[in-house]
């Protein structure tokens, strides 16, 4: 399985993993109004459960819908990658992993925040505040990690480490800096900063559609593969050997 960096790629990745973030964010936002009776405040990132929650003793659960449906969509691709036979869903699949951030989860995680450690705090309250951030870390790891050695093991490229270095870092550094920060500066200076559908900023769904439009566009290099990044086994013993032209 190989990797094409191209324009295109980037781009479809670009968009996908910011269309998986939205959807985390709705996974989220919807369980809570289910289980609340109404949406609270949010942004690109942040969100809360309303003030009026008709049960605010279950609300740890929308906080779990987040990252029940991210390790969904993390497994789906590591499933792919392993068990379809399909060479261009296997690269997909590589991509939907990515795409939902593992490392972001698990660093988050081992930085003593995350979703899972509220969860865990709601469930069992009791627990030393150490004690529920150690539990957290372990177990985002155990869920998250095994999926990215998967990926490891299934690309076929040279310094595979790298590859997967820059797939697990990257999304943090441009997610940072263009979604959590300059998005977010936008709603707060009011542009489109209305929320009339699905308790969600008018901003956020534009920019939604927006990524969904470039997936669409530049989606099936999601899809492509390429020998330009690195040889079989079989290709490098047999590379020296002169070409015979017919």
């Amino acid at each position: 399985m190989r990797i094409q960096l191209t324009l295109p790629y980037i781009i479809a990745f670009f968009a996908l993993n910011l269309i998986m973030g939205e959807l985390h964010e709705q996974a989220h936002i919807n369980a809570g109004y289910l289980i609340c009776g109404c949406y609270g405040p949010r942004d690109f990132n942040v969100w809360s459960t309303c003030e009026q929650c008709a049960l605010p003793r279950w609300s740890f659960l929308a906080t779990l819908a987040g990252p029940l449906f991210s390790y969904s969509m993390m497994w789906l691709g590591a499933w792919w990658m392993v068990k379809n036979s399909n060479t261009k869903l296997k690269l997909f699949g590589f991509s939907l992993l990515f795409a939902n951030l593992p490392f972001a989860r698990i660093f988050t995680a081992l930085m003593g925040g995350g979703d899972e450690k509220v969860v865990i705090q709601a469930i069992a309250s009791h627990i030393n505040p150490l004690v529920t951030k150690i539990i957290a870390a372990l177990l985002v790891t155990l869920i998250c990690l095994p999926p990215m050695i998967i990926a490891y093991r299934k690309l076929n490229a040279r310094r595979r480490f790298l590859w997967i270095a820059g797939f697990a870092i990257t999304p943090l550094i441009y997610g940072m800096f263009y979604h959590h920060m300059f998005l977010n500066w936008l709603l707060k200076n009011g542009i489109a900063a209305e929320s009339k559908f699905l308790g969600t900023p008018s901003l956020v769904l534009l920019h939604f559609l927006l990524m969904l439009l470039l997936l669409i566009l530049f989606g099936k290099s999601l899809f492509a593969s390429n020998k330009i990044y690195s040889l079989t086994k079989e290709e490098q013993n047999f590379s020296h050997l002169p070409k015979v032209h017919k």
